[in-house]
């Protein structure tokens, strides 16, 4: 710790001088502060040496002064790196002048047979801890042409004898042998203490890449082209329920809805290709073991990198999206909604423009009938013009009959509109009471006896003895069965049967009407109650009516906590069922005696 405390100072100088390009990156920050560090410490070896030396041996000769001026020469190059950043040019410089103060020494100290030779094979040993292979190539370069020109220049007699004095060639032998094996072990040391720190780094660096992804709420999965997982991260598990490691291999791809893996294969493809490709999927969420719980994901995919042989990596990134497709759903059904509520504006105003404006039409004609055909002897203008004749007692009855149905029918319709309304709104009120079944399927038959007749229908009831009583409000009961009748009645062929009957079912008592009318294809049944809704609702329909009235009776049924049951075959006929809850019903569940012979197959 205190010789941590004393180096303090010096590493601080040292980073420092570090140039900022390199400062981003903790191995090149490192690389460039261990080059500066050691000039640094070179230039203050010579400082430290030259008093030694002058104690020793005295002023120094020519080649002692050539080492310390070589010893202050890596401050230069120092300096260089910092300002610059350009390591490998650094050092290029630092082994050309190193390899040039060899030369002299050699050839100073003997020439091929130099004790300081040696030193050529430090040049390379140094480069190599730049961690460069292009800045020792060009290390063992420089050694290797400082070798060559020693041996060239020897061969031709270049090198002179040694002149210096043999106390001071000893000396500089020693120094020469012992510093590079010093030096080798250092560079030794040194390379190992950044080959450490280079694993410590790029150890660091991963943990720190693992611990954002892990932290990630997506899923971070890396793939090969056949689907196969290689890596996932701790965040797969909120979603697959399962360890990433589970994923590896095939675990992923058996997890995909069988649906869904020919596009989960499809964007693999286009992301190996070089492209970014996305895709939803349905991915079984639940823990091994247990039975399948589809999910929505989201898959993104990335090529990561080209593996031997041209095989790509792929990064993918997995979210849910459950909410979204929940989200996507409701707006879906919001615009279908929507369409439908169009939809049916639509037939609201093309029914309403037919069923108020003809009866309308017959109010006023016949009522202006009756007006002009009370002016005995008056024109059309109550002035002038020919006569009138005076209509006879049965002529206005008829009209009369008529202007009164036409309003009774205008009072319908505006009644099933309001119903509508208030039950679509909750504000349509029922306050249930015992009720007899029995008396309101009569009540409701005498009702529409003349409308029957009319029709040239016949009506029949089926009421077993096992019915008696229902809570339910009497007015509203009343309507859902007229209803009912009336619509069996509008849609029945002359000559045709309408049954109307009840039975008793488990804890609920079901009324129905039965008819051998036109029937209603089976594709078109669902429709039958939704507001305003006519299968025949273009200006030409033969039938009239607003389409309110299955859709009041459903409304009312739902009040009682009941349902309403349509069974139809076109061209046979139609059978509607109404189940309502059961609550003061005094007899068991019998046999229904009544009609022991069915008008057609979809009465019962």
């Amino acid at each position: 710790m205190r010789v941590t405390r004393y180096f303090l100072p010096f590493s601080r100088v040292v980073q420092a001088m570090v140039h900022p390009c390199a400062r981003r990156d903790p191995l090149q920050a490192a690389l460039h502060a261990t080059f500066i560090a050691t000039r640094l410490i070179a230039v203050a070896v010579a400082a430290i040496s030259l008093p030694v030396y002058l104690a020793v041996w005295g002023a120094p000769d020519a080649l002692a002064a050539i080492c310390f001026a070589w010893l202050a020469a890596p401050m230069a190059v120092a300096f260089y790196l910092s300002r610059t950043g350009r390591l490998w040019v650094a050092h290029v410089m630092s082994a050309a002048s190193m390899a040039l103060l060899i030369l002299v020494l050699a050839t100073w100290t003997g020439g091929m047979a130099s004790p300081f030779l040696p030193w050529l094979a430090a040049v390379p040993a140094e480069a190599a801890l730049s961690g460069s292979g292009m800045i020792v190539l060009l290390s063992i370069a420089v050694s290797g042409g400082a070798l060559i020109g020693m041996t060239a220049a020897e061969a031709v007699g270049a090198i002179p004898a040694a002149t210096a004095d043999p106390g001071a060639t000893s000396a500089l032998g020693l120094i020469g042998v012992l510093p590079i094996l010093a030096f080798v072990g250092l560079m030794t040391g040194r390379a190992w203490s950044l080959a450490r720190r280079a694993a410590a780094v790029e150890r660091a660096g991963h943990d720190r890449l693992r611990r954002i992804a892990n932290a990630a709420s997506d899923a971070i999965l890396t793939l090969r082209r056949n689907g196969n997982v290689t890596f996932a991260t701790d965040a797969a598990e909120a979603i697959f329920s399962v360890p990433g490691a589970a994923l590896c291999g095939d675990g992923l791809f058996a997890r995909v809805h069988v649906a869904d893996r020919p596009g989960y294969l499809t964007t693999l493809d286009v992301a190996a290709a070089g492209g970014a490709a996305s895709t939803e999927l349905r991915i079984d969420a639940a823990p091994s073991g247990v039975a399948a719980d589809y999910v929505w994901v989201e898959m993104r995919c990335r090529p990561l990198v080209v593996g031997e042989g041209g095989s790509p990596d792929i990064v993918a990134v997995i979210s849910r999206i459950g909410s979204r497709k929940q989200a996507e759903g409701e707006l879906r059904l919001a615009q279908e909604e929507a369409e439908r509520a169009n939809l049916a504006k639509g037939r609201f105003l093309a029914s309403m423009s037919h069923e108020l404006r003809t009866p309308l039409n017959a109010i006023l004609g016949f009522s202006d009938i009756l007006r002009t055909g009370a002016d005995e002897g008056r024109g059309t203008d109550g002035v002038s013009g020919p006569a009138i004749p005076v209509l006879d007692d049965e002529k206005r009855r008829e009209y009369a009959s008529l202007i009164h149905e036409s309003g009774v029918h205008l009072l319908e319709v505006v009644n099933d509109i309001l119903d509508m309304s208030k039950i679509d709104s909750g504000h349509f009120e029922i306050f249930p009471e015992s009720l007899d079944v029995v008396e309101l399927v009569e009540t409701c038959r005498r009702m529409v006896a003349d409308q029957v007749a009319q029709a040239g229908l016949r009506i029949e009831t089926d009421l077993p003895h096992s019915v008696s009583k229902i809570s339910a409000d009497p007015r509203a009961s009343k309507q859902i069965v007229l209803n009912l009748l009336t619509n069996a009645v509008k849609f029945s062929r002359r000559g045709g049967r309408i049954v109307v009957g009840a039975y008793r079912e488990d804890r609920s008592v079901v009324l129905y009407v039965a008819d051998e009318g036109v029937g209603i294809a089976r594709c078109d049944v669902p429709r039958l109650g939704e507001p305003f809704c006519q299968l025949d609702s273009g200006y030409e329909r033969r039938h009239q009516g607003t389409g309110l009235g299955l859709s009041v009776v459903k409304g009312l049924v739902a009040l009682h906590g009941g349902t309403m049951e349509i069974d139809s075959e076109l061209g046979v006929g139609t059978r509607i069922l109404i189940r309502l809850p059961e609550i003061a019903a005094t007899a068991t569940v019998a046999d229904r005696p009544g009609v022991t012979e069915m008008p057609y197959k979809l009465i019962a």
